[in-house]
């Protein structure tokens, strides 16, 4: 019986985070005078994609580790500010309904790579998203940078600390990460087609449950919480 379903975020609740994190890195290093090829930034910012702000800011700065520290500050104060949050959009119409009725049915968490306070604070506020996560995690509260996505850490916890098994639960994500992840944890992945791969990317992954965006993630899991024999959760593929 399904009982945890767990959320990735970005281009999955909201979408426009790519370009958003995008302008929080430039403005950060440009900041402090250092002004790379345009290309040559996205390329380092899409080399350590889903690492942490100070591994990302790294590559960046590559030539100019001496300014790490303070690089890292002016993008942690960038993010916070409005040009992230500027760029973001609800995926669809509905979502924060969404949620409120599937908190009923099951224990609702987060598994992202977005900053949590930013997440709390701003986010969440602005786009009416209910208090249901019983717990987030990030890869702000990672101990250890090899332990990011798409390593099992952050569902490892969740699973830890809400006492379910891999077997009773789902992660909903977009990307070969969030896939790679759950399948590390003994997790069921979900994929949505809002965000990096396409439907064909997801079924060379073996990923069995494809849905064109999270607000067909209900009747997913309406299907997958039926008693055992009676739903699709033995492999046979869907998309909803």
């Amino acid at each position: 019986m399904l009982k945890l379903v767990i959320f990735d975020w970005d281009d999955v609740i909201t979408r426009g985070s790519t370009d958003a994190y995008i302008k929080c890195y430039h403005e950060a290093i440009s900041s402090l005078g250092v002004n790379l090829d345009p290309e040559e930034e996205k390329r380092r910012i899409v080399a350590k994609w889903g690492s942490p702000a100070r591994e990302e800011l790294r590559e960046l700065l590559e030539e100019r580790l001496d300014l790490l520290d303070e690089a890292e500050d002016r993008y942690e104060r960038t993010l916070m500010g409005n040009t992230f949050i500027d760029c973001l959009s609800l995926v669809s119409d509905g979502i924060p309904q969404m949620l409120e009725r599937l908190k009923e049915k099951y224990t609702l968490s987060i598994a992202t790579g977005v900053n949590p306070r930013l997440l709390k604070e701003k986010i969440m506020p602005k786009f009416g998203i209910p208090p249901v996560f019983s717990q987030i995690e990030s890869v702000y509260d990672v101990p250890d940078p090899e332990k990011g996505k798409p390593h099992p850490y952050m569902v490892e916890q969740i699973l830890l600390n809400q006492g379910v098994k891999p077997e009773e639960s789902i992660l909903i994500g977009d990307a070969r990460g969030d896939v790679l992840m759950a399948r590390a944890a003994g997790v069921i992945p979900v994929v949505v087609l809002t965000g990096h791969l396409k439907e064909q990317e997801a079924r060379t992954l073996g990923v069995n449950y494809v849905v064109p965006d999270v607000t067909h993630v209900e009747a997913l899991l309406s299907t997958l919480s039926l008693p055992e024999g009676q739903g699709r959760i033995n492999g046979e593929r869907g998309r909803f």
